[in-house]
């Protein structure tokens, strides 16, 4: 759970208390299940020529970029999570340095976005493999938190320590997880650039901005701003000036200034015609995740969402890359 939800959940943990205690026999029995088929799942991806293009999706943000749920929670447990889209060995995936992998939900059952998303765009695209690289923390914000003041009386001396999504800017260093972002994205292209893979960098899926709506008015006011400077300095730092960014609603919770981000998030995707945004507030956050975090059904439809709105922009934007000089091929040479 963030760590600015704590102050608002306790009531709303009572609220859902019951619809988690009314599935969990059936969800006890799966998940016992669950836990010994993912421990023995074999993640190596299958294989595939060198030759064959690599469409290369970044997923980011906080904790409903991660995934707080759990697949055994799918259809309050009455049905089996899709086998289909539980483990995908056509598609790569890098986490946290890693190294490449198939995709797969976490042995725990938690899973993000990637999921629904690469089994759709996976569909949509036959003759390519899907990459998905993977950065997302929970409970982080654009916004360095030196720079506010007004925070809500749970968080009044609230102090990020640099743990951010803030982009370099006016002589001042990046936050640390946008620098680890970049870094990340950066390793994983460069390990199938040591592969002789060609690869072409198609899209980000940003999901975050309930940090901004739950802690500062003023965060929540600026948040046009410090998207879009993100979205920009992440379009510079690698090279790819029209990065296609789906951006990911704040959902309906109940965050003190969630109604201001929305407007904000509407506002950037209305004047970067190479943004999308993804409706979320009526996704499921039934889950033992809490009620500010999609559950496995909410999740799985965003992540369909996603490749919904990336394909929307996906022609456009191809050409554009192509008239720029951004072809797919050895990665581009990825500078600052």
């Amino acid at each position: 759970m963030e760590f600015y939800d704590d102050a608002v959940n306790n009531l709303e943990a009572m609220t859902v208390a019951a619809q988690i205690i009314t599935s969990a026999f059936l969800v006890a029995i799966r998940a016992s299940g669950a836990k010994a088929e993912g421990a023995s799942v074999d993640r190596k991806p299958s294989e595939f020529s060198a030759n064959t293009p690599v469409q290369v999706f970044i997923v980011a943000g906080q904790s409903n970029a991660k995934g707080y749920n759990n697949a055994v929670e799918y259809r309050s447990g009455r049905v089996d999570f899709p086998r289909d889209r539980r483990l995908q060995p056509d598609v790569l995936f890098w986490e946290n340095g890693a190294g490449w992998s198939a995709l797969s939900i976490l042995d725990s059952g938690a899973f993000g976005p990637e999921i629904g998303f690469a089994f759709d765009q996976a569909a949509k695209r036959p003759a390519e493999r899907i990459a998905i690289i993977k950065y997302a923390v929970g409970g982080t914000g654009i916004a360095r938190s030196s720079d506010y003041h007004d925070y809500i009386a749970a968080l009044k001396d609230f102090n990020d320590q640099g743990n951010n999504w803030h982009p370099p800017t006016a002589g001042r260093k990046a936050g640390v997880l946008y620098q680890r972002l970049i870094r990340d994205v950066r390793d994983a292209l460069a390990a199938l650039d040591k592969k002789h893979i060609r690869w072409r960098l198609a899209g980000c899926l940003w999901m975050q901005g309930e940090h901004e709506a739950g802690i500062s008015h003023k965060m929540a006011e600026d948040y046009d701003k410090l998207l879009s400077s993100f979205m920009s300095a992440v379009r510079t730092d690698l090279n790819t000036p029209v990065l296609p960014f789906a951006v990911g609603e704040v959902n309906s919770h109940n965050w003190a200034y969630g109604e201001i981000v929305r407007k904000k998030q509407v506002l950037v995707c209305q004047q970067d015609r190479h943004a999308v945004l993804v409706t979320t507030t009526d996704l499921s956050r039934k889950g033992s995740g809490g009620a500010a975090h999609f559950d496995a059904d909410g999740m799985l439809v965003l992540g369909s969402r996603f490749a919904t709105a990336l394909s929307r922009l996906s022609g456009s934007d191809e050409a554009e890359q192509a008239a720029e000089g951004d072809t797919p091929g050895s990665g581009p040479e990825l500078t600052r």
